[in-house]
């Protein structure tokens, strides 16, 4: 008797298709090639759409035009970084963009040499309804009247990302501009556009030095529904920071940088912590100020999840131990260029952090890798550990009992030249179930010590290492595993996000 087989129905299909889109949108590509039905169902699962440089020139457009014929149903397009220099008009796209029919939810402009004309704003917002997050980050030129350009067409924009888009110099504390205001965003600009932005719930304004505590009190005022505010390398102060704290009660995610201290000011941490009931996320650079800002968050009863702790300026290690003992809620921990701590005080610092899911040392130079068999045995919730730049332990200092932790899933190792293959082998014991490893930068490990962990650690789906022949050569016999093979360079904010 013949059995007769069944093709699968489209909707089976559609599920299927749809778990390569989960990763990566860029999976559906050679599916789409296969047949007039996988096409079909790959068209109508792309929801974004990253532009390449070349679609900008006007020459090569038409490709992206077809793009936005064939993808229906995409909700977020990305232009980036033209590279034609004044030949390059991003106006051109996103007019076409305007009466493409899309409904989009999100359009990213990066790195673009020249912003948008005002007139361009209007005519996305006078198609794009829909449009809830617009970023023009490290757009040169982008001035005060862009901005109320973008809040004059879009006024009911959710999230607006500006961050380092102006005229550019070399920022920091000390730095100031070397072009007058009418050059660059200022207070007058996000005034302006707060008044007009009022349902705006996220604002990242990174970089712009010309917004001091007038932007924060404006945004605060204004837009009542701001869950999350960016304004790092702004020349805020602690009054404008507290003013936030105090005054936005939805408030959940702020981060602030470094900031200047006020001295003899009515709003302090001290007395503005405790209003910040919804805080959650908290990214501060407290120079010399670190044991004040922590107390403060201790005994105000927040419940933070997520903290940023950048230098050891004014932290003391009860400073710091008293504050991870008052926030049992903590889930995220940062901590950015601390010296002063060892592995014997993370071994004590582990008792307060029952909940913590991920961890990032950065240029913390006296953690070493004896730190990664502590936490892997002393944090039972860690799924995600940073140890970039990570020195190999000294020998005998720790006799360190191995212990599996299944729920590590992401390790990033970037940077740490003296590690081995030994020390990697150990870690593929330790999480064998472990799916995302970075490793660039280990200039002693071997294709061994690469095969070993890939063969302990049957779920790792992205590897980053160093592009070499030989090892291109041996990973090609993992290719049938779909891993993700980068050749990338370690980023901060990526892995705190």
């Amino acid at each position: 008797m013949k059995h007769l087989c069944k093709e699968l129905s489209e909707d089976c299909w559609e599920l299927i298709l749809n778990q390569l889109a989960i990763d990566d949108f860029n999976h559906l590509q050679s599916p789409s090639l296969v047949c007039k039905l996988f096409l079909s169902i790959t068209d109508r699962l792309r929801l974004k759409l990253d532009a390449s440089n070349r679609l900008f020139y006007s020459h090569n457009c038409e490709g992206l035009f077809r793009a936005f014929q064939r993808f229906a149903n995409l909700q977020e397009i990305e232009l980036r970084d033209p590279i034609f220099g004044d030949k390059a008009d991003v106006n051109y796209p996103l007019r076409r963009i305007a009466s493409s029919g899309l409904d989009l939810q999100s359009l990213c402009l990066r790195s673009l040499q020249k912003p948008p004309f005002p007139k361009t704003f209007m005519k996305l917002g006078s198609t794009m309804s829909n449009l809830k997050m617009l970023t023009c980050c490290w757009v040169k030129g982008f001035r005060n009247h862009h901005l109320v350009a973008i809040a004059d067409a879009l006024p009911w924009l959710e999230e607006l990302d500006i961050r380092f888009s102006g005229y550019f110099w070399n920022r920091g504390l000390n730095s100031k501009p070397r072009r007058g205001a009418k050059h660059m965003v200022t207070d007058a600009g996000i005034e302006v556009m707060s008044l007009k932005l009022r349902g705006l719930r996220k604002i990242d304004i990174a970089g712009q030095v010309g917004c001091s505590d007038r932007s924060l009190i404006a945004l605060s005022s204004n837009c009542e529904l701001l869950h999350e505010i960016r304004c790092g390398l702004c020349e805020v102060t602690e009054h404008g920071i507290c003013f936030v704290l105090r005054n936005s009660r939805n408030l959940i995610s702020l981060d602030a940088g470094p900031y200047y201290t006020v001295q003899d000011d009515l709003f302090t941490f001290e007395n503005s912590m405790i209003y910040a009931t919804s805080l959650r996320s908290l990214v501060l650079e407290a120079k010399e100020d670190h044991d004040r800002l922590l107390y403060s968050i201790s005994t105000s009863g927040i419940r933070l999840e997520k903290i940023l702790i950048y230098d050891d300026s004014g932290l003391s290690f009860h400073g710091l131990s008293s504050f991870l003992c008052g926030c049992p809620s903590l889930t995220h921990l940062t901590l950015c260029s601390n010296n002063f701590l060892t592995d014997n005080y993370m071994r004590d610092l582990c008792r307060y952090l029952p909940n913590l899911v991920s961890i990032m040392f950065d240029q913390c130079s006296n953690i070493t890798t004896a730190t990664f068999f502590i936490l892997a045995k002393e944090c039972p919730m860690l799924s995600k550990i940073g140890l970039p730049n990570i020195k190999p332990q000294v020998e005998d200092d720790f006799n360190l009992e191995l212990k599996r932790n299944y729920r590590i899933r992401s390790l990033d190792l970037t940077c740490s030249v003296y590690l081995n293959d030994e020390f990697i082998k150990k870690v593929g014991a330790v999480c064998p179930n472990l799916q995302t490893l970075h490793l660039t930068g280990l200039l002693r490990l071997t294709t061994e010590g690469i095969g070993e962990i890939l063969r302990c650690c049957s779920r790792i789906k992205h590897l980053t290492v160093d592009r070499t022949r030989d090892m291109a050569i041996f990973l090609e016999q993992f290719k049938t595993r779909r891993i993700k093979i980068g050749h990338g360079y370690y980023n901060l904010e990526m892995f705190y996000d």
